[in-house]
């Protein structure tokens, strides 16, 4: 009980003056919406299910401008479609995630009887 509580001051205390460097903070969001773009381009890649990898994609290049154009109003917006991503994302998989399942279930064994 007392490690954890040590601990847990311990990262707090490493954490906050990392978060109120906003510099370091606007570098760490620009490399994770890289990442962001990275994976949208990847799953765009596939034949099917595309479109929601596109929006990803077109949402985190539009964060990349609201960040360096230093604009709270751009901000503001990408907080919303933010937020309306995330929302796509989480009704896509319930709406598709038994499909794609599926179909990876499918390809697994094809793959295994060749």
């Amino acid at each position: 009980m007392m490690l954890c509580g040590s601990f847990c001051l311990n990262l707090r205390d490493r954490i906050r003056p990392w978060i109120r460097d906003y510099d370091r903070l606007q570098s760490f969001a620009v490399i994770l919406i890289y990442v962001q773009i990275g994976c949208a381009l990847i799953g765009s890649l596939g034949a099917s299910y595309n479109g929601v990898s596109l929006i990803n994609l077109a949402i985190a290049l539009f964060a990349l401008v609201a960040i360096e154009s230093s604009s709270q109003s751009l901000g503001r917006t990408y907080a919303l479609l933010l937020f309306c991503a995330i929302l796509l994302d989480i009704s896509w998989f319930i709406l598709f995630g038994r499909e794609t399942w599926c179909v990876l279930q499918f390809l697994s064994l094809l793959f295994f009887f060749i």
